[in-house]
């Protein structure tokens, strides 16, 4: 009988990490920098890039996800964006999904405790921006590194807290047991 492949990092651990950075004061009052958007794009930035999601759909053709999105979080690492080599020339992003203003105190209460392993809670950034939003790391996109340096805005920054929240739930949905066995 074969076993259940297990994660590559801690998932206790990482849920450990993760309920620290949200249970800390202030996290979201902290969670975008103030300054310093003139800086090079990097890994946690939201970005005004209005477009639609692109998939492959089950006959092997593209498709887009009715919809379209405004901001877009960039997942890919910083270092990708700024080497100067032929390949990698792509970076990944992933949509932001508003949060209906309607929604279920539970499931808010949910996203804001980043309970959900596909899912990453994202406060507004400011009053031109009316709502909250999600990222769902399931529909994570492959972009042009020249779009998103030539065509996309920055519009936010995550903190180094707020990123390290990110990264640890990034790296703990993309870790967790395969379920190869189940």
């Amino acid at each position: 009988m074969e076993c259940r492949w297990p994660p590559v990092y801690d998932f206790d651990e990482l849920g450990k990490e993760i309920n620290s950075l949200v249970s800390s004061c202030g996290i979201f009052d902290e969670f975008f920098l103030e300054e310093n958007l003139n800086l090079n794009l990097c890994q946690g930035d939201i970005v005004k890039f209005p477009g639609q999601f692109p998939f492959i759909d089950e006959s092997g053709s593209i498709a887009i996800i009715d919809g379209n999105y405004d901001y877009w979080l960039i997942l890919g690492n910083t270092c990708d964006l700024h080497r100067n080599l032929p390949s990698p020339h792509l970076s990944h992003i992933s949509p932001l999904i508003p949060l209906d203003s309607d929604a279920p105190e539970n499931v808010v209460r949910g996203l804001r405790s980043y309970n959900s392993y596909k899912k990453f809670f994202i406060p507004r950034w400011d009053d031109s921006v009316n709502k909250c939003f999600t990222i769902d790391f399931t529909l994570m996109a492959s972009v042009d590194k020249n779009c998103l340096l030539n065509v996309t805005e920055l519009t936010a920054r995550l903190t180094f807290k707020s990123w390290l929240l990110l990264h640890s739930c990034l790296v703990r949905y993309l870790a967790r047991d395969d379920g190869r066995h189940d």
